[in-house]
């Protein structure tokens, strides 16, 4: 398989479902530094709750550790249960449901999605620099900090490495899909009922 095949395939089979995305109403907002900081607080209650989701779903997934990547270290909740904290805001949120993972190839493609979302965070960052005092409720958009780099390129190694592998590009792709379905879903459909997320990052 050519470098960076699988990746490429990836992008290809969830590039229209990205694009639309860009064009959610507060996710435009966000990227433009438009956004009212109550409204913020709302988007991040409603990405940790599809965070907990995805959490949930690739911690009942076969290990993906044969792959180098330990999905505990990748859990994004605790950052922003961190930002709502640090917003005076309490960290509590309705929590989306994600199939269970097929296999890990499967869960391969959902973290693809969620890493994936990870590379323009630092621009949204900045973009909040007219919204919000200081540096305060960005460590979601800020990633992994210093070792962002590094993580990204371990889990597109991961990718190439488990798509490499007969049958398995796609059954990534399949996750990828679903996950990227779930996400857009979870932000175009009526906000669900109350529900509650652990108050403690854990």
């Amino acid at each position: 398989m050519p470098l960076d095949a699988a990746r490429l395939a990836l992008r290809q089979a969830t590039g229209a479902v990205h694009e639309r995305l860009h064009g959610v109403p507060v996710f435009a907002r966000l990227a433009a530094g438009r956004i009212a900081p109550e409204e913020y607080v709302r988007l991040l209650r409603r990405l940790l709750g599809f965070h907990l989701g995805v959490e949930a779903a690739l911690g009942a997934a076969p290990s993906l550790a044969f792959y180098g990547i330990e999905v505990e270290a990748r859990r994004r909740s605790p950052m922003l249960m961190a930002d709502l904290v640090a917003l005076g805001a309490a960290p509590l949120a309705p929590v989306a449901s994600l199939p269970a993972p097929e296999c890990a190839a499967w869960a391969m493609g959902c973290l693809y999605v969620t890493e994936g979302s990870t590379l323009g965070g630092q621009h949204l960052a900045r973009a909040l620099d007219g919204v919000l005092p200081g540096e305060a409720g960005r460590s979601f958009l800020r990633g992994y900090g210093a070792r962002h780099g590094a993580m990204w390129r371990d889990c597109c190694v991961a990718i190439e490495s488990c798509g490499a592998e007969a049958g398995r590009l796609a059954a990534m792709i399949a996750g990828a899909e679903a996950t990227f379905a779930r996400f857009e879903a979870w932000f175009t459909e009526p906000a669900p009922g109350p529900g509650r997320a652990p108050l403690a990052a854990g």
